[in-house]
């Protein structure tokens, strides 16, 4: 399967026609630890070719395709107030249960695209939509040859490097030549299948691949993103866990109902959180 997947590759690399199209599809497990210290799991998708990738969750992508048709948005507003009533006054777990179970809940919202030496970011916090480009920054990697590591059947090699704030050990193989990973992780000769920070506090891990040949889907914008730049949108992540009341009056208006002060002491974020990219403080 390895060789066969490595042959596919090298085959449609040297084809112009295939460019703009995805060579592998794989799926990662994002195994981290929420602002409240919750330890959390979320699924991606990763179409990846040789110049262009889309990182995202099938999920998020298939309810904001059908809130984009007249149908489909008609059927999340009816569904969206019916499981309003349902989870007032519910525990955090149960409403997280009923929005999951209802697919209207979107409990991953960021997509991620390359192409041109650029990342496009689509994203949510707190019912506030951005959308940013940045520059695809060269990542001073390490890779030391002797450690070996089989994760999904495939030799890897680990690679060490400091990126948007954060010190990241990664596995790739060879196997797979394609410049791609989980999140903005890439710039190796190979596909990156495991990647960790130093705290420990955000890990990806491959959970499957296969080899295709399809069109990268476009992006579903539901609700119009306003435009920002990267460290504005992690500014005002942190805000959102920093000063949960504050965020309300951002997006509700200061006339919206005031919340406890328990509701603001869970939404808070634990000492020692911070975002994957950590390099908005500067």
């Amino acid at each position: 399967m390895t060789r066969y997947i490595s042959l596919i590759i090298a085959v449609i690399g040297f084809m112009p026609l295939f460019a703009q199209k995805a060579q592998i599809k794989a799926s990662y497990d994002y195994h981290f630890f929420d602002p409240r210290g919750i330890e959390k799991h979320h699924d991606y998708i990763l179409l990846a070719g040789t110049d262009c990738s889309k990182f995202y969750n099938e999920h998020t992508q298939w309810v904001d395709s059908m809130r984009c048709t007249d149908k489909g948005n008609q059927w999340y507003n009816q569904t969206s107030m019916i499981v309003m009533g349902q989870v007032m006054g519910k525990p955090r777990d149960e409403v997280e249960a009923i929005l999951e179970s209802s697919g209207v809940g979107q409990p991953v919202t960021t997509y991620i695209v390359k192409g041109k030496g650029k990342f496009k970011v689509w994203d949510m916090v707190y019912h506030e939509y951005r959308k940013y480009t940045e520059d695809i920054e060269e990542r001073d990697w390490s890779i030391t040859e002797d450690s070996v590591k089989t994760v999904l059947g495939y030799d890897c090699l680990l690679a060490t490097a400091n990126y948007h704030g954060r010190q990241w050990k990664v596995w790739f193989t060879p196997d797979i030549p394609i410049n791609a990973g989980p999140w903005k992780l890439l710039g190796l000769p190979g596909l990156i299948m495991e990647a960790v920070d130093s705290t420990g506090q955000h890990h990806f891990t491959i959970t499957g691949i296969e080899s295709v040949n399809m069109d990268i889907p476009k992006i579903y914008e539901p609700i119009d993103y306003e435009k920002t730049t990267r460290k504005e949108f992690l500014q005002l992540c942190r805000y959102r866990y920093d000063n949960f009341q504050g965020m309300r009056d951002l997006h509700f208006g200061t006339d919206a109902p005031r919340v406890s002060q328990e509701k603001i002491d869970y939404e808070t974020g634990k000492p020692g959180f911070d975002l994957l990219g950590t390099d908005y403080h500067k």
